[in-house]
This record gives C-alpha cells, structure tokens and sequence, in this order.
C-alpha cells in the first residue's frame, strides 16, 4: 500500500460537563482522564507531527477539548512550521477566556507559519447545554481582529441541517452579522458573512435511537454521500479525493494508545511507552489482514458479504457508522474475519 495525506487524530481528555444525550463517550466522563504528555510521548507526537505526508493533526476529545487547553497548547509547540491543525470544540467558556484562548493559539501557530481550524459544535445537542454561545461571537472575533493561523468552521449531525442553518444565521445577526447559508452538498453547507466563507460540516447519526428525527443518512446513503464528495469508493483510512492516494487515519487516546481510526481491536502502541512512526504503523496497516482490507476494498462491498447474517446487519442498521460498525463487529468472535475473507 502507497499510502499519502495522513490524518492524525489526538484525543486530550475524557473530561466533559456538557452532557449531551448522543455522546458516544459518556461512560467515561466522570471518571475519565487528560492526556499528560512525557517526555517520550512528546518525540513520538513531534514525529508523527512534522512528517511531510501529515494533511492535518486534529486535536479533540473523548470530552471537551478546551478542558485540558495546556497539553494542547504543548501540541502545537511541537510543530516545527507549516503543519495543519484543527482543534473540535463546543467553545463552551465564557466570552474573555475564549477570546485569550484564541489569542495564545494565534500567537503560536503564526509563531511556526502553521494554521489552526477551530471547528465549532452547531447542533441542537450541544447548544441548549451552553451558556455562553460561541457561534457568533468568534466569527465577530475573527472578521475584527483577524487572528494570525486561525480560521473557523462548523460541525453538526444531519438531523440538525435546519436546525443548525436558522440558528447559525440568527445567532450572527444577534452579533451584528449578516449572514446567509448555501447548500453545497448533502454533507455540506457554506455560511457566508460578506466576501467570508466558513465550512459546515454534517456528521450522520450514530446508533440513532427510538424516536431520532426523520431525515437521517443511513448508513449507505452517509457512504454514498461521502463517496460523491471525494469522488472514489469508501474505505477507512484517509480518504483524499481522487486522483491522490488515500493516507492512514491514526488516532491517540488520552492514556497514549495508538490505534488506527475505528480499528481499535488492533493496538498498535503506546506514545508513552513504545517508539511510534508512521514508518511502524505503515507496516503493521501491511502486515494486518484486517486494516489491509479495510483500506483498500471498498466498505460497502465488505459488508456486503455478511448480507446473511442477521446478526451483522442488525448492527450495521443499529450503529449506522463505518467506523463505529467495526468496533462493534469486533466485539464478536469471527465476524470481521467472516467479513474480510476472500
């Protein structure tokens, strides 16, 4: 495999208030954990950072990210220049702490020419749970002050499309902001504020319960989706849109386990332990039958071949998420081999 435009992702708490019915983490909110960084966590993460075929290093949460801003911070600082960060937030402090959040994250990825998404929760799940509504206020902050390395984006759940459309325009006009929304595709929207464009990103409904609203993606409608925006067959891994060659999409725990995103029966380390980099990681995705399978055949027709089994279509229906359908499917003995077999 020829593999190019990794993604990596870093979860940097368990630690979250806000409580949101949907939460995939929730079991481990109160009794969870922060990522603290050692010294052999900080070498591993530097090289996994600063290589050249890294597209963008996602900074978020089994919680709210925003709970632990120092091991974050210390993660930009090990960028040595030109890297593409994100950081998956609800934005929930208060308006000054935001704003010197926002402030110290400039100072430091313009002090490394590197950039930083800020990707703002925008569904109902979350705002009702937020005192002090960021939506507004940053895109504010951003058109006057014009931070150095930071832009903004929005993230919500297909259910939420109107939802998160009126809201988004009605809270800018609160702030004084013009805006208006244009559809671009099923899992895509643009807010537009005068000659500025911000993203909106709509994630389809894991594990959908009784009673979830009509309009959800099931999941081959979600795959099909993503199928369209990328232009190639799905498969997990980094997806990057044809003609470029689709990458690896690596995930790091807050404990500092290493997996590759949404194949978490395979523990490929830990940053803290043992020595981590993508040359290590491209060779266990080679040398595993399972995530060699599932980066190169399509998703859909790997599931295909479990179309008798009951059970499996059970949780294919139930789970309603590529990746979230592997971790369930490895919870039973036999099945991914069942899926993978040629």
């Amino acid at each position: 495999m020829n593999m190019k435009g990794h993604l990596l992702y870093i979860d940097i708490t368990q630690i979250c208030g806000i409580g949101c019915t949907f939460c995939m983490y929730a079991d481990k909110h109160k009794s969870g954990m922060h990522m603290q960084l050692s010294p052999r966590a900080m070498q591993n993460l530097a090289f996994l950072i600063n290589s050249p075929d890294v597209k963008r290093i996602s900074v978020s949460g089994e919680g709210e990210p925003l709970n632990n801003i120092a091991t974050f911070h210390q993660i930009l600082g090990l960028s040595r220049g030109n890297k593409a960060f994100e950081f998956i937030t609800s934005g929930f402090l208060p308006h000054d702490k935001l704003s010197a959040f926002y402030e110290e994250t400039s100072a430091l990825v313009f002090a490394k020419d590197d950039t930083c998404n800020i990707r703002l929760s925008s569904d109902s799940h979350h705002i009702e749970r937020i005192k002090h509504r960021p939506h507004g206020f940053s895109i504010g902050y951003l058109l006057e002050r014009k931070p150095a390395g930071l832009s903004f984006s929005f993230r919500s759940v297909d259910t939420d499309r109107a939802f998160t459309r009126q809201y988004l325009v009605d809270e800018l006009a609160h702030h004084g902001l013009d805006a208006r929304l244009v559809r671009r595709s099923t899992l895509e929207d643009q807010l537009v504020v005068g000659e500025t464009s911000f993203g909106v990103e709509y994630k389809n409904v894991v594990y959908p319960a009784d009673g979830t609203p009509s309009g959800y993606l099931e999941l081959q409608q979600y795959v099909r989706a993503i199928e369209e925006k990328v232009q190639k067959r799905f498969t997990l891994g980094s997806l990057n849109k044809a003609p470029f060659e689709n990458g690896m999409d690596v995930t790091v725990k807050p404990n500092g386990d290493v997996f590759f995103y949404g194949i978490e029966s395979e523990r490929l380390g830990n940053i803290h332990d043992d020595p981590v980099s993508w040359q290590r990681l491209s060779q266990r995705a080679a040398e595993s039958a399972l995530v060699r399978a599932l980066y190169t055949q399509p998703f859909m027709e790997l599931v295909d071949r479990l179309k008798d089994d009951e059970h499996a279509q059970s949780i294919l229906k139930r789970v309603n998420n590529p990746y979230w359908v592997i971790k369930a499917m490895a919870r039973h003995d036999g099945m991914l081999d069942r899926m993978i077999a040629s």
